[in-house]
């Protein structure tokens, strides 16, 4: 049978030295950049912003380029000025409703315009033996 001390010492070890965090976890913003702070373990924890690496999508100047092409399959454009005819030139009509299909191609830039808020949903994934925490993307819970 172990002794009184040795399960004393045991506990005492156990206490300061817990176990290493390894696993990711579902994390809840209380705090909302640029200033982020995440709640984990129903609060238990509080990950303040100098432990978080924030992916850059989350952040709202992230921005990506984009190229598109596809097929309009139905389209319908109720139109709110019409083409009269103003002098010599090709005869012109006014126009109510324009409806059809075709081919489109578009390039541009897409810019986020907001990020986390307070109450959202983050997966956060330690790293550093949890010393620093990775903060990788949003989710929403799927029933409250």
């Amino acid at each position: 049978m172990e002794k009184f001390s040795s399960k004393l010492a045991k506990m005492f070890v156990e206490r300061e030295n817990p176990e290493t965090i390894t696993e990711p976890c579902i994390g809840k913003v209380v705090i909302a950049p640029p200033e982020l702070t995440i709640s984990i373990w129903d609060g238990e924890v509080i990950l303040p912003p100098k432990k978080l690496y924030m992916n850059d999508r989350l952040y709202p100047d992230y921005t990506r380029e984009f190229d598109i092409t596809g097929e309009i399959t139905e389209i319908t454009i109720d139109t709110t000025s019409s083409n009269i005819e103003t002098g010599p030139g090709p005869h012109k009509h006014e126009h109510g409703t324009i409806e059809g299909s075709g081919k489109y191609k578009a390039i541009g830039t897409i810019i986020n315009t907001d990020t986390l808020v307070v109450g959202d949903y983050v997966k956060v994934i330690p790293c550093q033996d949890g010393q620093m925490w990775f903060v990788d993307s949003k989710y929403r819970k799927v029933k409250e």
